[in-house]
C-alpha cells in the first residue's frame, strides 16, 4: 500500500493486521507496504534496461516528482539541449499514418541540411520518414506548450525496436500539428539544426511592477512574440529572451533594445532593428492615467 513503511506497519498492530486480513496473498505481505511491484521482466518489454533501474529510488514516495526522462548527458543538459527517441517508418500515405495515430504513433518526417555531419538538403536520401511514439511528444509539450517549436533536440533515431544503438541528430521540431478535434499531436516533424541555423525565441517580460503603465490596467499588445536569432557554437540555447519592462509608458512602441541578448545569442539577418516591433503598450483609465501622473510629476 502506498505510502505506508515498513516501521509504521512493525510499530502499529492495528495497521498489521488490517494489512493482514486485506492483502494476504499467501505469503509474506512486506513487499505491499512499499507500493506497486513491476517484475523486470514486464519494464524491459517497455523498453526500460538495467541502467534505467538504477536511477530509481526504492524509498520513493507517492507525489514525490517524476525522473524526467528528456534529460541528456552533462554536456546536453549545459547547452540546454533535450533528447527524443523515434523510429524509421517503412509505412507511406494516409490510410497508413491513420493506423499509427490509432496506436497512440505520430508520423513525421527528418528533413534539412547539416555542414557539420556533411548532409545536404538536396539530396533526398538524407530524407527519412519517422514515428515517434505520443509519449515521447507529450512530454515535451507538455513542459513548453506553444514554445516547442523553439527547442532544440538530440533525434535518436532507431531502426526498430530490436535497435540498441540508432543515430542521433540534433534537430528542432517543425510543423507540429494538432487534431482539430480530438486535440492531440497528428504530424511531427524535424529540422535538422546546427549553429548558426536561425531559431524562433519566445519572448518573456520581467519587472512589469517597474512599469507605471503594466502595474495600472496596461499591457502590451504583441505583434510578435518571438525573435528570430542566430546561436553561436558552443552557447547555451536560451528558453526565452527577456523583455525589460521598467519605465515602459502607455502607447510606447516596444522595439528591440529592450531585449536582453546573452552572449553568443544575436538576431538574425531577417530582423531589421529599426522596423522590428514587438509590441505598443496599451490601457485602459488606470494606465492612462498614471502616465498622465507621471507626466504631471516631471513637469512640477
Amino acid at each position: 500500500m502506498s505510502g505506508l513503511t515498513k516501521e509504521q506497519v512493525e510499530s502499529n498492530p492495528a495497521i498489521a493486521d488490517f494489512l493482514k486480513s486485506n492483502f494476504a496473498a499467501g505469503g509474506d505481505n512486506n513487499d505491499n507496504t512499499e507500493g506497486v511491484s513491476i517484475p523486470l521482466e514486464v519494464l524491459k518489454e517497455y523498453g526500460y534496461d538495467e541502467s534505467d533501474f538504477d536511477s530509481i529510488d526504492e524509498g520513493k514516495q507517492y507525489g514525490e516528482p517524476r525522473i524526467d526522462n528528456g534529460l541528456g548527458s552533462p554536456e546536453q543538459q549545459a547547452l540546454n539541449i533535450r533528447k527524443l527517441s523515434t523510429f524509421l517508418r517503412q509505412e507511406q500515405g494516409t490510410r497508413a499514418c491513420d493506423a499509427l495515430r490509432d496506436e497512440f504513433i505520430i508520423p513525421g518526417i527528418l528533413y534539412g541540411s547539416d555542414p557539420t555531419q556533411g548532409i545536404s538538403s538536396k539530396d533526398k536520401s538524407t530524407r527519412f520518414l519517422v514515428e515517434t511514439p505520443w509519449p515521447e511528444l507529450q512530454r515535451e509539450l507538455a513542459r513548453y506548450h506553444r514554445h516547442l517549436e523553439s527547442r532544440v533536440y538530440d533525434l535518436t533515431i532507431y531502426e526498430d525496436h530490436t535497435d540498441t544503438e540508432g543515430a542521433v541528430h540534433r534537430v528542432v521540431p517543425r510543423d507540429v500539428q494538432h487534431h482539430p478535434v480530438r486535440g492531440m499531436i497528428y504530424c511531427a516533424n524535424f529540422l535538422r539544426y546546427h549553429a548558426g541555423r536561425p531559431l524562433k525565441i519566445p519572448i518573456v517580460y520581467i519587472n512589469q511592477e517597474e512599469s507605471p503603465a503594466l502595474k495600472r490596467d496596461g499591457y502590451i499588445i504583441p505583434v510578435n512574440k518571438y525573435v528570430e536569432c542566430i546561436v553561436e557554437e558552443g552557447v547555451p540555447i536560451p528558453k526565452a529572451l527577456e523583455l525589460e519592462c521598467t519605465g515602459l509608458q502607455l502607447k510606447e512602441v516596444i522595439r528591440l533594445d529592450r531585449l536582453i541578448f546573452p552572449d553568443g545569442v544575436r538576431p538574425s539577418r531577417r530582423v531589421n532593428p529599426e522596423t522590428f516591433v514587438i509590441g505598443p503598450v496599451a490601457g485602459g483609465r488606470g494606465g492612462a492615467q498614471a502616465g498622465t501622473d507621471d507626466d504631471a510629476k516631471e513637469a512640477a
